[in-house]
Parts: structure tokens; C-alpha cells; sequence
């Protein structure tokens, strides 16, 4: 057992930390403070851009007017990258590789020639959001740090050094688009309904989840995004857009494939359950049922063949399937699932919701100072039994009823609701052949 200090107050928990509280935003705030900030600048030829996007193999930035001199195929040298979260490096060599215009924004995208072993360290440190160690922990874990425990201090350690061998894709321009014009204090609703037609693939999965996450709706224009808009309010269209593209985006494989799936199995459920907690929207729920095995999906892409049964005992033993992630990774998905979620700019309750949702220490104290990201992670605990149960009954073991009874001793949640929850996976969701037929 051991203590973290959050001012005057001593909060025990084992192993896991409670995140510092969050002052409550208000619609305002939220409309001026986008979730999605630049935070990294690239100097080329004398110019200052603001960098847009960065991976293991390249970098990307963003003018308001085109600059002749960055045709694709050039080569520019002594390139600085600045940020706040990492000391200034230098790109030796890159080459200018793409081009597009986009809303009277120009973006360019450069490929790495050549970088130094020291920059690349900073280069890879700026890859995972600038997410050293202290900052990680300062950030879901609160200013705080001393009472850390050591396990979870090596775990979330472990975990960025894994992610660093895959590639962890960064939100694409179309959802950063929409966010930002979210956040507008007048978002424009065409341009925002235009946003979403551009891919068909995403449109069909945004308009699916949407017709999920708010079945009592009248959502049966199948291609009148518009209705959609209006009906579940601007303030739930990032999340299920989200929802939309990452799924999209995972679905490389058919263990990728199969955990995602079950990710929306309990995005259904959560967001079913979600009517009875205060302060979780339907939207903010179905992000955070579908997104808390995303860590998964990043350490399976590390060893398929390893993973494919771990992910299979996850389903009716959820902490024997960690203690197995242990055993092997020397952490597990949940650790994983933080970096990454932070790293796409998450709200704070599902990014810390991730952390916690295998603990079964959530004590009242930690309730008191934070209440809606203990209620996110219950809130994915039992998602996850109601998604898991749905599969069949020889899945209910009864490590998966100790889950759902530490989720239900804390959360005022009816079985009625349960049964809804359940009902609705059954009958709308992935069958067992989807997800554990591999």
C-alpha cells in the first residue's frame, strides 16, 4: 500500500496513482481552448512553420501561404525542430515529399534523410507527444509524484520504449480539421458536415456509431449527416467522429481486427450505461468503452502470435490476461493505452479512465477529489463484462463477475440497466464469431 499526497490530503492506493482533479469546463472554455494544440515549430530556409504532424520516418508543417522554394523532391539541410516538451534538435537532411492546400491552409510533408543519434532521441521523444517520464506522470498522475509506485513507474517506462517499435498512427487532418472548427465560437455546421462526407468508408462507420451510441434517436437518413448533427448536439460530434476514424484506422489484421471489434461492443454498452451516471454523455462513453483496450491493439502489433491468446483469456479472465501481458511485456495495456490516448490528445477522464480501469482500488477519498475519471474507468469495467457476458455464458468466469460487482459496488447502476446494456450488445453488436473466430 502507498500513499500519494494531493495537497493536504494522504490518498492510499496500491499501484496505480490517482490523477490530479480537473477544474470543471465550462461550454465556453471548451469552445476557446481547442483539446488540439500545435506544440512543436520547424525552421527551414529561415522560415518558422508550425509543425503539423511527426512520425519515426518524417515530419509535416503547415503555412497560410505556399512557398515556392518548397517544391516535393528538393532537399533542404540543418533543419531546427523546437518544442516545449523536448530541447531543440536538428534534421540533418530531409527532402519536401507531399504537398496539398486545405481551407486556405498549405501543408507539406518532408521525409528524414538524415538525423543524428542524439536528435534522433529527441525526434522519437516528440513522436510519443513529448511524453517523457515526468511529464506523463505529472500529467495523469498529478504534480505530486512522490508516492508513485515503482511498478507503475517502470511499466509506463516499458510501455514507451515498445510503442517506439510501432507505428502509432496521429490523428488525421480531417478530425484535427473538425476539432478545430468545433471550437470555433462559431463553428460553422457545412463545413463540419463536409469534413465528415469526405471519406465514404468513415462516413458509413461515423453514421453506424452514431446510430449506436444514440438508438432512441430518429437516425435513419443513412446519409443525411446534417440530421445527425442536430439531433445528438455539436458537442458529441468529435468523440464519435473519432470513434469512427480509429476505427478505420485498426484494422490491419485480423487480431486487430477482433479487438476493436470488441472495443465497440463495449462502446454500446457504455454508452447505454452511460444515462445512468452524471457529467458522461452518450458520445464521451461510447470513446471511452471502445478505446480502453486500444493499448492492446499497439502490443499485439508487437507479437501477433504471442498476443492472439492473451487477448482470448482476456475475454472471461481479464486479470489473468494482464498478469500474462506482464509476464511477457513487463507491462500491459493499460500503460499502453495511456501514452496513446494522451498522445492523441484525449480528454483527461478517458486518457486517466484507461489507467485505471483494471484497478479494484478505488478508494471513497479518490472519489471525492475524482469523480468523473473513476467513474470513466467503472464505467469501462463494466462495459467491458457487458460485452464480454453477451459473447456467451461460458465466457462469465468469475474473475469477469468480481469485475462487474467492484464496478457496480461504486457506480449507482441498476441490473435493469445492466440487462438493457447487455440487450443491446446482443442485438445490435459483434457476435463471438467476430471476435474470438480467429
Amino acid at each position: 500500500m502507498l500513499k500519494l499526497e494531493l495537497g493536504s490530503k494522504h490518498l492510499q492506493t496500491l499501484d496505480s496513482v490517482p490523477p490530479a482533479p480537473e477544474a470543471p469546463e465550462t461550454q465556453e472554455d471548451r469552445r476557446q481552448h481547442p483539446r488540439y494544440e500545435r506544440d512543436f515549430t520547424v525552421t527551414l530556409n529561415n522560415f518558422q512553420l508550425d509543425g503539423y504532424d511527426i512520425s519515426q520516418g518524417g515530419i509535416s508543417f503547415v503555412t497560410d501561404s505556399r512557398v515556392k522554394e518548397f517544391q516535393i523532391g528538393r532537399l533542404f539541410s540543418n533543419v531546427q525542430v523546437s518544442s516545449l516538451k523536448t530541447e531543440p534538435y536538428k534534421i540533418e537532411a530531409l527532402v519536401i515529399s507531399s504537398y496539398r492546400r486545405r481551407h486556405d491552409r498549405h501543408y507539406y510533408g518532408a521525409r528524414l534523410v538524415n538525423l543524428s543519434e542524439p536528435a534522433q532521441t529527441l525526434h522519437d521523444a516528440l513522436i510519443q507527444g513529448g511524453a517523457g517520464l515526468n511529464a506523463l506522470l505529472e500529467d495523469t498522475c498529478g504534480a505530486e509524484k512522490s508516492g508513485i509506485s515503482p511498478h507503475l513507474e517502470s511499466r509506463l517506462i516499458t510501455a514507451l520504449e515498445l510503442l517506439k517499435r510501432v507505428y502509432v498512427y496521429h490523428l488525421p487532418p480531417e478530425l484535427l480539421a473538425v476539432k478545430e472548427e468545433l471550437y470555433r465560437p462559431n463553428p460553422n455546421l457545412s463545413q463540419i458536415e463536409s469534413l465528415i462526407r469526405k471519406s465514404p468508408e468513415t462516413l458509413a462507420e461515423f453514421i453506424k456509431i452514431a446510430k449506436d451510441a444514440y438508438p432512441k434517436k430518429s437516425i435513419d437518413q443513412l446519409m443525411k449527416v446534417r440530421t445527425i448533427l442536430n439531433l445528438i448536439g455539436l458537442d458529441n460530434v468529435f468523440e464519435l467522429f473519432s470513434s469512427a476514424i480509429l476505427v478505420r484506422q485498426h484494422n490491419n489484421s485480423p487480431l486487430e481486427n477482433a479487438i476493436m471489434k470488441h472495443g465497440m461492443n463495449a462502446g454500446l454498452a457504455a454508452a447505454e450505461l452511460s444515462d445512468s451516471i452524471d457529467g458522461i454523455s452518450r458520445s464521451e462513453a461510447y470513446l471511452a468503452g471502445l478505446l480502453q483496450n486500444i493499448g492492446a491493439v499497439f502490443l499485439s502489433k508487437i507479437d501477433p502470435i504471442a498476443y492472439k491468446p492473451i487477448f482470448l483469456k482476456a475475454l472471461s479472465k481479464p486479470y489473468t490476461a494482464r498478469q500474462q501481458e506482464l509476464d511477457m511485456f513487463d507491462t500491459s495495456h493499460s500503460e499502453a493505452g495511456v501514452i496513446i490516448a494522451k498522445n492523441w490528445d484525449m480528454i483527461p477522464e478517458i486518457y486517466k479512465g484507461i489507467l485505471l480501469h483494471h484497478s479494484r482500488h478505488i478508494t471513497p477519498q479518490i472519489r471525492q477529489t475524482h469523480n468523473k475519471i473513476c467513474n470513466m474507468a467503472l464505467l469501462m469495467m463494466l462495459s467491458d463484462f457487458v460485452a464480454c457476458s453477451a459473447m456467451g455464458q461460458n465466457y462469465v468466469s468469475d474473475e469477469l463477475k468480481q469485475s462487474r460487482d467492484y464496478a457496480l459496488s461504486h457506480l449507482d447502476i441498476s441490473q435493469e440497466h445492466v440487462r438493457a446494456a447487455y440487450t443491446m450488445v446482443i442485438t445490435t453488436g459483434y457476435k463471438v464469431t467476430d471476435i474470438a473466430g480467429l
